[in-house]
């Protein structure tokens, strides 16, 4: 198992231990279609096009440019009516092996979560963890439904005809802990195991490696996606997430319940009261994200957070510290690809190296082979 480091977090970020729901955006954005639509067309709630839900009901007002999932995309602008008019409702399924799981997911276009249930497994691990410094989406999931989690937990065991069952949670997280402990007994084939507060902990290798489990043999899932397949078995539409917004550029950070479409520029005039100071924006995370010139962007399905971070780091030149080296989980050496210009396919982009460096090097970009 590789060496894991509790990171240190900034006091200044402080995120709520609420959530706050944007459920009513006056505007949601959704990838062209390769052919024309009339201005004024309706949208109807709940459909797809292509594999992106509509998550509003309303009428095309026209054509943007904007950074979906991190990449500059043509994008049909629609226009909340707020009658949130569906052309059909979802209903409960009743799920009778792991074929019919897997292609209500397919069906919703998940084939990602569907194919990580193809294969013989002899254990499965849930985990609550968030892998980004100030994320608290698995968190908050786990928290606000831990009955249904662990309901589907129990199924999906079932599904891969599993005797055991595992639900992993930081030993941190002391409210989640309570809540899963009050009804786990009711569950004789789930367990309940503590993992320790560290950065990459919840990597499929570092889970199985501590509970000494082969990781060949183990499916490891988050709670987001234990999640989404209760939400579809209960007859609901995937259109909204949980995403984190936070850094210290931000006078308070947010866990915000929001449609999936809407535009952080939207969130931000909302939600976000930002601090006097030069800033930049980070797509899903501080460490393992990318640093974005555009406030622009739009929640997907692949969000999870959004950073306000304080410009305040100058990089400076490389002293030869070799505090890079020590930290990489890869055991990559990080100061050689640095200073001969090399990429390597071992990295991970955990980005320890960026977190350590005490001349502010961005060395996660220099090595990494995209």
């Amino acid at each position: 198992m590789r060496t894991l480091i509790k990171l240190e977090e900034n006091p200044e970020v402080l995120i709520v231990s609420n959530v706050t729901s944007f459920l009513n955006p006056t505007f949601v954005y959704v990838p062209t279609l390769d052919y024309a639509i009339k201005e004024d067309t309706k949208f109807f709630k709940d459909t797809y096009l292509k594999d992106n839900i509509i998550s509003i009901s309303g009428y095309l007002e026209g054509i943007d440019e904007k950074l979906y999932n991190n990449k500059l995309t043509k994008v049909y602008k629609i226009h909340n009516d707020y009658k949130e008019h569906n052309l059909k409702r979802l209903r409960k399924v009743k799920i009778k092996d792991l074929l019919e799981l897997q292609k209500l997911l397919e069906d919703n276009f998940l084939s990602n979560l569907s194919n990580k249930l193809k294969g013989s497994f002899k254990d499965l691990v849930v985990t609550c963890f968030d892998e980004e410094i100030y994320e608290m989406n698995e968190f908050m999931i786990l928290y606000n439904n831990y009955k249904e989690i662990l309901k589907m937990l129990d199924l999906l065991r079932s599904l891969l005809n599993l005797e055991v069952a595992y639900i992993a949670i930081k030993n941190t997280n002391a409210k989640s802990i309570k809540k899963v402990r009050s009804i786990i007994g009711t569950y004789p084939n789930l367990k309940l195991v503590l993992l320790p507060d560290k950065y990459l902990m919840s990597m499929d290798e570092n889970v199985s490696s501590y509970l000494n489990l082969k990781v060949d043999d183990t499916l490891v899932l988050k709670t987001t996606e234990i999640d989404m397949m209760e939400s579809l078995i209960e007859g609901k539409f995937l259109d909204h997430k949980y995403i984190t917004v936070s850094g210290d550029a931000l006078k308070k950070s947010l866990i915000i319940d929001t449609k999936l479409g809407v535009s952080l520029k939207e969130i931000e005039e909302e939600f976000l009261k930002i601090k006097p100071c030069e800033y930049n924006i980070y797509y899903n995370g501080y460490l393992q994200g990318e640093k974005v010139n555009s406030e622009d962007l739009i929640i997907t399905k692949d969000t999870s957070s959004i950073v306000f971070k304080r410009k305040e780091d100058v990089e400076e030149e490389c002293i030869n510290c070799g505090a890079c080296n020590k930290i990489c989980p890869q055991n990559i050496n990080v100061l050689k690809c640095f200073k001969d210009n090399l990429r390597s396919k071992r990295c991970l982009n955990c980005g320890l190296c960026n977190y350590i460096c005490p001349a502010n090097i961005n060395l996660k970009e220099r090595i990494k082979d995209d």
